[in-house]
């Protein structure tokens, strides 16, 4: 990829992200989201049929994100495993450890809690992923870190099965995503209303 296309990408979605920042707050203000996207539990279970004790990893919320924890006491409900990931130097993947609702947090680097550097490490079977905007093909826009990115490479790697669940707002839907080639592709986005891309179109 030449600089000026480079140059143009990060743009469009420098871009991007200040529009849907201010679209993502005012969605935030929807105090039932995170209760109706944990009402999406199964769903998400008869989608990926996960195994009993099968490792979901979350994320806890900073800025305007979506709530995931409520959804994942769902999960935990279901028979499933929970897990937080630590934030790692930049340019590095993230690091999972087990933890559920109750245990403790420490704070991370950028603003982010995490789990104490004590609990288990893991490697995730489904990954649930914040986001700033989603497409029907499946792709997000992230902050620019490249977290989730490295973190999905190095996943798929070594454990080709594992799920990457996009969680945002249905009004962060964008027709399209500009995308490099190191942007990996969801395997679904779950909002408040349902599972809505990439193959049961909600929005």
């Amino acid at each position: 990829m030449t600089g000026e296309k480079m140059t143009s990408l990060e743009d469009q979605k420098a871009s991007l992200r200040k529009a849907l920042s201010v679209i993502r707050r005012d969605a935030s203000l929807d105090v039932e989201a995170a209760h109706h996207l944990a009402g999406c539990a199964p769903q998400v279970m008869q989608m990926f049929r996960p195994e009993a004790g099968a490792i979901v990893a979350g994320y806890w919320p900073i800025r305007t994100e979506l709530d995931p924890r409520p959804l994942m006491q769902q999960f935990v409900a279901a028979g499933l495993t929970t897990a937080l990931p630590a934030t790692p130097q930049p340019g590095k993947p993230l690091i999972f450890h087990l933890w559920q609702e109750g245990d403790p947090v420490i704070e991370g680097l950028y603003g982010t809690s995490e789990p104490a550097p004590e609990a288990p490490r893991c490697e995730p079977d489904i990954l649930l992923v914040p986001m700033l905007a989603f497409d029907n093909a499946g792709y997000r826009l992230g902050y620019g870190g490249g977290f989730y990115d490295r973190s999905l490479a190095a996943l798929r790697a070594v454990k080709p099965e594992v799920r990457a669940v996009g969680i945002a707002f249905g009004a962060q839907h964008v027709d399209l995503v500009p995308r490099g080639e190191h942007d990996a592709r969801l395997d679904a986005v779950l909002t408040p209303e349902g599972i809505a891309v990439p193959w049961h179109g909600s929005v």
